[in-house]
């Protein structure tokens, strides 16, 4: 969605911890993959960081999110949910970037 700015209000993405952990436990379950073998294939000593991926715990690094993507044949875009909410620019930019 391309976005036009104004001076005074603006919409700012946000993402979804728990619609993204959602979008990332239906791709581990679509997908022939078993925990144990994302575990291998991220190099992690314990499957704990997925399966908080999994419960939206916590979510996966910027590298990890495309490395995952990767491995589930998918996207970023797809795993990641994102609201775009309005927001009111001069309570959300510091003095000095506001436009005026």
């Amino acid at each position: 969605m391309k976005q036009t700015f104004d001076s005074k209000h603006f919409l700012n993405p946000v993402i979804l911890p728990s619609e993204t952990a959602n979008n990332i436990s239906n791709y581990i379950k679509a997908s022939n993959l078993k925990i144990k073998d994302l575990q291998n294939l991220f190099g992690f000593e314990q499957p704990q960081a997925i399966y908080n991926w999994r419960s939206g715990k916590d979510l996966p690094s910027i590298d990890n999110l495309v490395k995952l993507a990767h491995f589930l044949n998918t996207t970023v875009d797809t795993l990641i949910a994102v609201d775009l909410r309005e927001n009111e620019a001069v309570y959300d930019v510091p003095d000095e970037f506001q436009i005026r």
